[in-house]
Parts: structure tokens; C-alpha cells; sequence
């Protein structure tokens, strides 16, 4: 299904079209599509603005070769299941630096790639856009690429150089995670009492005391795990933690971030 990607923008027309959907104005590019049937990179750009609009592929796909044919694949591919299939059409887009990168393009790509838990052409394309623009809208997912990558140091330094842009609470956990997993203990301690949202936060001492009653319950708790709620599982999580059964912590919380990878990704 994939189209090999041939660059146009030659046209003013094809200049006007790309201009409007840069800027996010999806509206006035369907509306110049209609207009001009005959252009294939056009039509295909209609396709992606239309896209951004509903959230859907509710129109079948344009036919003919552009540059943007590639994209278009990677949507009809992803709404289809086929992962793969909408990864390769991706891949086959980016591989030509010359092809225009904008907000949407990006923030499309990415939900793509991360269904396939394509973590390392994720994060180069991050990268190639934050250099492009200057830009870091996409530190969050930047981050959890780092995570998944299991590349903890460079998880901490991503934090580090961008809190003021993830004071998020998965985002602290995933962090407080990478921590543990570096033997960090005392400052994943830290993370996981300093959640934002959390207000009046209690010493380390008062948190144990805290868990003391789910600690007291752990062997209990343990058995019946696979029927517990998410709450109650991260109860345990901090059980572990403030009373320093760390192996177990590790282990608790990685469950509990695989299982909100999908929130996270926004999948």
C-alpha cells in the first residue's frame, strides 16, 4: 500500500494549501481540496487536515503520488490495525529529511509509532523536530520513549532540564521508577512523596506510617493481586516502598506504568 514519496510543493496553490495546514487551519484546507481535484498533493493534504478535524479516517483515500502519499498510508494503515504496516509508511516519509514537518504531522506520527511501541523512531523524530523548531511540545512523550528505552539516566536528565513541563503525576512515577531501577532509592523516595497535586505532603516517617496497615496485610494482599484494582495495588507499591522492601517496589510499580502506557501515549 505504501506509495513512494516524490517531493512537490511547486505550486503556489500547493504552497497556499500547506501554509493553512501548518497553522492548524484544517477547515480552509478540506475547502481548497474540493477545489482542486486534480492535485494529488492537495487531495492527500485535504486527507490529513480532515483527519486532524474528526480523528478519524471517515473518507477513503486519495489516489495518486505525493509526498504526503506516505502519510496518508500510515492513517489508513493505523485505523486498519496494521501496525506494522503503518510504521513502514512512516518511516518511508521521514527517511527524506526534505519532507515538511509541522505540529500535526508530528503529534499523528507519534501516536502511531507508540501503538507499535516504536520507542527509538519516536524519539529520533522528537529530536529532529525539537532541532527543526525549537521546540519541546513533545517532551512528555520525549521522556516516556527514554523510559521505555529503559535508558534511566538520561530519563533524569530529560526531567531535570524540563520540570516546569512535566509536573505530571505519571510522569513523576515514571521518573521515580527510573530512579529505583538506578538504585537511587532515597530520591525515588523523594519523587513519589513530592506527586504533584498532593498538598500538606507528610515526612517520610509519617508515609510509612501511613502504609503500615497495608504493610501489616502485604502476604494477604499478595494472594489475591491479579484481582485487585489499581488502587489498591499502588497502595502496595508504597507499602514496599516507605517500609524499604525496594525489589518489590521495582517490581509493583513497573506493572502499574505498563499498565497506564496507553493513558500516557494518549493511544
Amino acid at each position: 500500500m505504501v506509495q513512494q514519496a516524490t517531493q512537490v510543493l511547486n505550486t503556489s496553490v500547493e504552497q497556499e494549501a500547506w501554509d493553512l495546514y501548518e497553522v492548524g487551519s484544517n477547515e480552509d484546507v478540506v475547502v481548497l481540496a474540493k477545489r482542486h481535484p486534480e492535485n494529488f498533493y492537495i487531495q492527500h493534504l485535504g486527507y490529513l487536515a480532515l483527519y486532524e478535524l474528526t480523528g478519524r479516517a471517515t473518507i477513503a483515500a486519495p489516489k495518486g503520488i505525493s509526498s504526503l502519499a506516505p502519510l496518508v498510508d500510515a492513517i489508513q494503515n493505523h485505523e486498519l490495525g496494521k501496525n506494522t504496516e503503518a510504521c513502514n509508511s512512516l518511516n518511508l516519509y521521514f527517511k527524506t529529511q526534505t519532507n515538511p514537518l509541522c505540529f500535526s504531522i508530528i503529534q499523528t506520527a507519534i501516536k502511531i509509532y507508540f501503538r507499535s511501541e516504536a520507542y527509538d523512531e519516536t524519539k529520533s523524530l522528537i529530536a529532529r523536530y525539537k532541532k527543526q523548531w525549537n521546540d519541546n511540545s513533545f517532551v512528555k512523550e520525549e521522556l516516556i520513549c527514554t523510559y521505555y528505552l529503559k535508558q534511566y539516566d538520561e530519563v533524569i536528565k530529560v526531567f531535570r532540564d524540563n520540570m516546569k513541563l512535566l509536573n505530571d503525576a505519571d510522569i513523576h512515577k515514571l521518573v521515580g521508577m527510573a530512579l529505583l531501577f538506578l538504585d537511587r532509592h532515597k530520591e525515588a523516595n523523594l519523587i513519589f512523596e513530592n506527586i504533584p497535586g498532593k498538598l500538606n505532603l507528610p515526612s517520610f516517617e509519617e508515609k510509612r506510617k501511613m502504609y503500615d496497615s497495608v504493610y501489616t496485610r502485604i502476604g494477604e494482599l499478595e494472594a489475591k493481586s491479579n484481582s485487585l484494582n489499581h488502587k489498591d495495588l499502588e497502595d502496595m507499591g508504597f507499602a514496599y516502598l516507605f517500609h524499604g522492601d525496594y525489589a518489590k517496589a521495582e517490581k509493583m510499580f513497573l506493572s502499574l506504568t505498563e499498565k497506564l502506557k496507553s493513558k500516557l501515549c494518549n493511544v
